[in-house]
């Protein structure tokens, strides 16, 4: 799923959203709730919200895996767009240009 609105610079948003992306995914794995939220400065006056979180069912490693597959998916279903999200049956990855989760 994905924000219909495209990224005024789309290249250089599509790499500060795997940033946060792998950041994140490092975070939730190593949780004990595997879940994990954060924020990137992209600009003075503009930040990227993201979130990575599994199933409480999954080994760390196992989120680990889902959530590099999450978001390796990315670039092909979002690429360049304002706000991303992969939903997979035990984990998921999201982005957006407001606050979405009070963490």
């Amino acid at each position: 799923m994905y924000n219909v609105q495209s990224a005024d610079d789309p290249p250089s948003f599509n790499v500060k959203t795997k940033e946060l992306s792998s950041s994140l995914s490092n975070k939730a794995y190593g949780s004990p709730v595997l879940f994990a939220t954060g924020e990137l400065v992209l600009e003075e006056s503009m930040k990227l919200y993201g979130l990575a979180q599994c199933t409480r069912n999954l080994s760390s490693l196992d989120c680990k895996k889902c959530l590099d597959g999450a978001v390796s998916e990315l670039p092909s279903c979002c690429n360049g767009k304002r706000g991303r999200r992969v939903v997979g049956g035990s984990c998921n990855v999201r982005h957006e240009l407001y606050p979405f989760v009070n963490a």
